[in-house]
């Protein structure tokens, strides 16, 4: 039986399908934290001052 990239697991799934691709100034725009919500936990972004990318939750 065949079945959709949409029905296999995560794991299979990320073999065909390329992740999705954002830069980090897309992602940030213009800001140097942002907050990300995942589920019910809260996660910060912050770009350093030598423009390191460091998530803290």
């Amino acid at each position: 039986m065949h079945q959709s990239a949409q029905s296999l697991p995560h794991g299979n799934r990320t073999a065909q399908i390329p992740p999705r691709r954002l830069t980090s100034d897309e992602l940030m725009q213009g800001e140097r934290r942002i907050v990300i919500e995942h589920g019910d936990a809260r996660y910060t972004l912050l770009v350093t001052r030598n423009d390191k990318l460091i998530l803290v939750k």
